[in-house]
C-alpha cells in the first residue's frame, strides 16, 4: 500500500448534476473539516444527486462516517432521494448496514458509470482544535441517534468530548477575564 493510500484522500468529481465523492486510503477525523465543508457545500447547491464511492477506502473512521450520515439526513429534509454509497467491500458494506446506514442511504456495490476527472479536497494542516472538537462531537452525536447500538457504542466518547469542550470554554473564559 502506498503511502498516500493509508493516508487517505477524498476526490470530488462531477457527473451530469451528480456529486460524486471518492475515498480513498485511510480516512480518518484529520480530514474532517474538509469533508464537512464540502458536504455542506454540496447541501447548498442542492445537486441532483450525491453519490459516495468507497471502492478504493481502508478505514473510514467513526467522524467521518458521522458526517456522512449528517449530510444524507439534511438532504433527505431537503425533500431529495437517497444518497448513493458504492460499497464493493463486504467488510465495509458490513459496518455501514451495522451503523443503520440502510436506512440512510442507497448502498450498491457498483459504480453507475465510468471514472471521472477529480480533484482533491484540500485538507488543512493544523486546523483550529475547538473547531475539530465541534465537528467530531456533532458527528458522534449524529451516529447516536441512528440506533441503540451506535448509541451505546458512542455514549462514552461522547461524554468525554462534551467534558472538553466545557473544560475549554471554562478556561477561555478565565482567560478573557484576566487583565
Amino acid at each position: 500500500m502506498t503511502a498516500l493510500a493509508r493516508e487517505g484522500r477524498v476526490l470530488h468529481a462531477a457527473h451530469e448534476g451528480v456529486d460524486v465523492l471518492r475515498f480513498v486510503g485511510e480516512i480518518r477525523h484529520s480530514m474532517a473539516p474538509a469533508l464537512e465543508s464540502c458536504l455542506e457545500r454540496l447541501l447548498a447547491e442542492r445537486p441532483v444527486g450525491v453519490i459516495i464511492e468507497l471502492g478504493e477506502a481502508r478505514i473510514i473512521d467513526s467522524t467521518c462516517l458521522g458526517l456522512l450520515a449528517r449530510m444524507a439526513l439534511k438532504r433527505g429534509a431537503q425533500g431529495f432521494g437517497k444518497v448513493r454509497i458504492i460499497s464493493p467491500r463486504a467488510d465495509i458494506t458490513e459496518v455501514l448496514r451495522s451503523m443503520s446506514f440502510d436506512r440512510l442511504f442507497d448502498i450498491v456495490g457498483d459504480m453507475p458509470f465510468g471514472p471521472l476527472e477529480e480533484r482533491e479536497l484540500e485538507t488543512a494542516v493544523g486546523s483550529d482544535e475547538d473547531a475539530l472538537l465541534a465537528t467530531m462531537l456533532g458527528a458522534h452525536r449524529t451516529l447516536m441517534a441512528l440506533n441503540e447500538r451506535n448509541r451505546l457504542q458512542f455514549k462514552d466518547v461522547v461524554e468525554i468530548m462534551e467534558k472538553e469542550t466545557a473544560r475549554r470554554k471554562d478556561a477561555a473564559a478565565k482567560e478573557s477575564r484576566l487583565p
